[in-house]
């Protein structure tokens, strides 16, 4: 049992729930004036709240909502589609786009789900909030409801999109700048550098970035920095700091703002004051001398009130000269400008000063002015206004006369009037080109030569026009003259509008300053045909010359034939007739004599084909025929016989393999007797001399092998020399080095090869390919 009395226990039940009603109330109340939005809701979704809030801002009333209403009415159907792919992905489960997308992380994690929403009113307008949900839970763990708050962010999402247009306008702003503007940490650590000049950095922009002050800059002034670095994050005011520094042996004087940014970070605007610093340190020194320089000046410096007729506090003399009148007649209130601006000028001069005021900027104009003896003056007036608190205060300005040079622009423009007439009448062909490739003008000779139209010849890069062959040479042409060179003389072709092709000579100057080409071309074709045509009859006498050049080269190698081929005939006869004396019998007279005769025929034979092979060469033409080895051999051995008998030498011959040749006859014999001849002349006198004549076929083509034992040749010494002309390499009194020579030039003429194989002492052999 109780404690208590049964009295008293309903006494303390009464109490409970007195409380218990107390704090619903409060808690009531508190929902319904709360400028949130409460929305509750039952686990599947079903309104059970709808606070006053959520009447003001959805148009719904409660009784509408409770108990008949699900908050997905409330919402961007696409958008909860496009959130129920994003929760499914989060929540790695299929999340269906309806009630549950708006709930399902809040039940998942068990804690309120912030969240982005675009919310639907009644009337169909719609605005951003942002909603928090929260699963509710009773004490035995069971999921009773959800429970929504939203607040409308219209004016968050307005601000922020202020924040970031005024961020994005600061840091155009900052680096659109022509000074400094540094970022500095409470450490005093370089967290961000903007500059267009570099030149007024302490080094390299790059080498600046996590780099600390007292390592960029001296010992005085980075305690300073320090100092009032410390101060304003410490007052959040901002601070001034004018300083002196030295950079490239020249004083510099630099202004330092010090603003706050946040409680590590403040921002530093350091501008370039010197010029700024030395004008103070004179204008201190002396104000007269700036009423003396102000006096000198070539126009008039003013200070003005703005109103409206821009009443003078100060003018210099120099406004007599331009005006006629005192600078007592102006600032007394006598005289005014406004009295003096031309009618066609004015309205656009008050409007120019207006706007540029406005926006606290300077204005820049050009008018006519009344002198005093009734002439217009042209005048140059830039001015500024001069702000105090925020409120325009004065005008200062200059006006200079710019009559003379008005006049001048006058005369240049007539000046330009008569340059265009003569660029327009000049014969030859007159361009101003770009250098984008195009041309700009183009006078009428153009037209007249090429068919083209001024309009034509601008509308497409000139290098289209260029005839294919010459678009190299002219691209590297414009790219010498757009480097600021001039070009004199430089050629190329042209197409005209029929398709055909003109020969252009160029003189061509540059303006790297306004990137244009002036250039200038006359019509060279027909000098190119006449060049062409000289061309031709030049190659025409080369060809001539050429081919008499070659026909006495192969008359000369007639020469060397003759003579070599001839001389071994001869030495036969020599030889044979050696071989008799007055001791003879007429036996041996008969011998001798029969081969003398066989000698002669062959010497005949040899003679009648050298003449016939002359006769044939004043034709340019070889003839060639079908030979037989084994005959041209005998008939060589003949010529030979009596060297062949004296050095009682044998020679082998094997032609089975290939005894037919289809070859010029001189040549085939020249080549075989040069070959037998070389073997006599340089055979060993250890051995009977033996000489082996072959041939063959190897690979297609017929070879000769002429193998003998004699003296050999040393190939790693002479080899390279083997075949030069006059080249011998053993000492005999017969040896002229042309043998070989003209073996090799007989052999190569008719598009053969031959190379030897030797060892000295055992002998050589000749390897012929035809």
């Amino acid at each position: 049992m109780d404690n208590f009395p049964l009295s008293e226990k309903y006494v303390q039940e009464e109490k409970f729930l007195n409380a218990l009603a107390s704090a619903y109330r409060l808690q009531e109340a508190i929902i319904s004036t709360t400028e949130l939005s409460i929305i509750s809701t039952t686990p599947e979704g079903i309104i059970t709240s709808f606070n006053a809030a959520a009447e003001r801002m959805f148009g719904y009333s409660a009784q509408e909502m409770i108990g008949n209403r699900t908050p997905y009415i409330l919402h961007d159907p696409e958008e909860m589609i496009r959130q129920a792919e994003v929760v499914s992905r989060e929540l790695n489960q299929k999340i269906d786009p309806g009630f549950d997308v708006l709930v399902a992380k809040a039940r998942a994690t068990r804690m309120a789900d912030r969240h982005e929403w675009i919310y639907v009113r009644k009337d169909g307008t719609r605005f951003p909030v942002m909603l928090s949900v929260t699963a509710l839970w009773d004490e035995n763990d069971v999921l009773i409801g959800y429970a929504g708050i939203a607040s409308d962010i219209t004016e968050q999402r307005e601000t922020n999109e202020k924040i970031k247009q005024s961020e994005a306008h600061l840091k155009a702003l900052v680096n659109s700048l022509d000074d400094l503007v540094i970022e500095i940490d409470s450490a005093g650590n370089y967290i961000n550098v903007w500059t267009q000049r570099d030149e007024i950095l302490f080094g390299p922009r790059e080498n600046l970035i996590d780099k600390t002050i007292f390592q960029v800059l001296d010992n005085e002034l980075s305690d300073q920095y320090k100092a009032i670095i410390e101060r304003v994050i410490a007052t959040g005011q901002p601070e001034f700091l004018d300083y002196k520094i030295k950079k490239q042996k020249e004083n510099r004087w630099r202004n330092a703002k010090f603003n706050f940014i946040s409680p590590d970070h403040v921002l530093v605007c350091i501008r370039d004051i010197t010029e700024q610093k030395e004008d103070e340190l004179k204008l201190i020194k002396s104000e007269q001398k700036f009423r003396t320089l102000a006096e000198n000046i070539p126009g008039i410096i003013y200070l003005c009130n703005n109103d409206s007729t821009y009443s003078m506090l100060y003018l210099n003399s120099k406004v007599r000269d331009i005006t006629g009148y005192t600078e007592d007649e102006f600032i007394s209130g006598r005289m005014n400008f406004v009295q003096l601006y031309h009618p066609e000028d004015a309205p656009r001069i008050f409007e120019a000063v207006d706007r540029a005021l406005s926006k606290r900027e300077s204005f820049h104009l050009t008018y006519r002015l009344a002198n005093k003896s009734g002439e217009w003056r042209w005048v140059e007036e830039m001015g500024i206004g001069v702000y105090h608190d925020d409120a325009l205060i004065l005008i200062e300005g200059f006006i200079n006369d710019i009559t003379a040079q008005k006049l001048a622009e006058e005369e240049l423009q007539k000046v330009a009037d008569e340059n265009y007439r003569i660029f327009n009448s000049i014969i030859n062909l007159t361009v101003i080109a770009g250098f984008d490739g195009y041309f700009k003008r183009v006078n009428p000779s153009w037209t007249t030569l090429l068919g083209w139209s001024q309009e034509e010849l601008c509308a497409k890069p000139f290098i289209e026009f260029v005839h294919p062959d010459d678009i190299d040479p002219t691209y590297q042409a414009t790219v010498h003259i757009t480097e600021g060179n001039n070009l004199q003389t430089f050629e190329n072709r042209y197409q005209c509008k029929d398709g055909s092709y003109k020969w252009l000579l160029w003189g061509s100057a540059s303006d790297t300053r306004r990137n244009l080409i002036y250039a200038s071309a006359v019509d060279i074709t027909e000098r190119k045909k006449f060049e062409e045509e000289l061309l031709i009859s030049k190659k025409n006498l080369e060809a001539a010359a050429d081919k008499l050049q070659k026909q006495n080269d192969q008359l000369n190698e007639f020469a060397h034939i003759i003579s070599h081929n001839l001389r071994s005939p001869v030495g036969n006869i020599k030889t044979l007739i050696s071989l008799i004396d007055e001791d003879s019998s007429k036996e041996e007279y008969a011998v001798i004599f029969e081969k003398l005769k066989n000698t002669s025929a062959s010497l005949n034979d040899t003679l009648n084909d050298l003449l016939e092979t002359l006769h044939i060469k004043k034709e340019t033409y070889i003839e060639h025929s079908t030979l037989q080895f084994d005959e041209v051999l005998n008939k060589v051995k003949y010529d030979l016989e009596g060297e062949i008998i004296k050095c009682n030498a044998t020679i082998y011959s094997d032609f089975k393999r290939c005894n037919e040749i289809v070859y010029p006859k001189t040549y085939l014999e020249s080549i075989i007797l040069n070959l037998l001849s070389n073997a006599i002349k340089y055979r060993s006198p250890d051995r009977p001399l033996k000489i082996t004549v072959h041939t063959g076929i190897e690979k297609g083509k017929t070879v000769l092998r002429v193998q003998d034992n004699g003296l050999g040749i040393d190939l790693e010494q002479h080899g390279e020399k083997l075949f030069g002309l006059r080249k011998t390499f053993h000492e005999h009194k017969e040896a002229r080095g042309v043998g070989l020579f003209l073996t090799k030039t007989q052999v190569e003429t008719l598009g053969g090869t031959i190379s030897a194989e030797s060892e000295v002492n055992n002998g050589t052999t000749f390897i012929i390919t035809f």
